[in-house]
């Protein structure tokens, strides 16, 4: 192995392992950014907990309330719940449902007014700013049933992405590759300047000999 080979590997290597590093800390500290920023104690957003004993009653429509379970009365129920008016960041529900039965929240917010699909027990959904009433909104047919229901917000999950860890190597790499394949294209210019730079001598030589001559 020549000595041209062993450097262009140990300079891969060394990319490779920066590249790495980057694509970790990015993981970490960027797109997992409040998660940690909870663990370390940085913000104070306080875990709640909502379930059917927050539910509004005067809010049911589509649906009545049976020993917290919300059984349909057509194919689309709603309902409101209360005790809110705070810093809301995240947001994940837990329930049982019938098949067939979706789930969505609209959150009323100071800052978006959002509505996202609630399913059951998935990663949290992120709204930002302090919500002051929370619509939940339930599809299926007539005598479908939601129980079990349990709204968690500010539940910060740490989730590492392998998928956007290992994309973001690869796009990095490949860049690199294709940037090394690129040469600067030869115009000869080089050629040109030291011909001209030969001419230039030349002349020069000759100014200087001929007032040699004349004496």
């Amino acid at each position: 192995m020549s000595k041209a080979t062993k450097n262009k590997i140990i300079k891969w290597a060394v990319f490779f392992v920066i590249v790495v590093a980057v694509a970790a800390a990015l993981e970490v500290c960027a797109f997992n950014f409040k998660p940690v920023t909870v663990r370390l104690g940085w913000r104070q957003d306080e875990t709640r907990l909502f379930s059917a004993e927050d539910i509004d009653p005067e809010s049911l429509q589509g649906c009545t309330l049976q020993e917290g379970t919300i059984v349909l009365t057509g194919k689309k129920a709603s309902f409101s719940l209360t005790g809110l008016g705070f810093e809301l960041n995240t947001v994940r529900a837990v329930y049982r449902a019938d098949a067939g039965v979706t789930v969505s929240g609209f959150f009323d917010s100071s800052r978006e007014d959002k509505t996202v699909p609630l399913k059951n027990g998935a990663m949290n959904e992120y709204i930002d700013g302090v919500v002051s009433a929370v619509r939940i909104t339930v599809r299926g047919e007539a005598g479908d049933t939601l129980s079990s229901l349990q709204l968690i917000v500010n539940d910060y999950q740490f989730a590492f992405s392998w998928a956007r860890f290992i994309a973001m190597i690869v796009v990095c790499c490949v860049t690199r590759a294709l940037f090394g394949l690129q040469h600067t294209p030869d115009f000869g210019l080089d050629v040109a300047a030291q011909s001209g730079e030969g001419q230039g001598e030349g002349q020069n030589k000759g100014h200087g000999a001929e007032p040699a001559a004349k004496a």
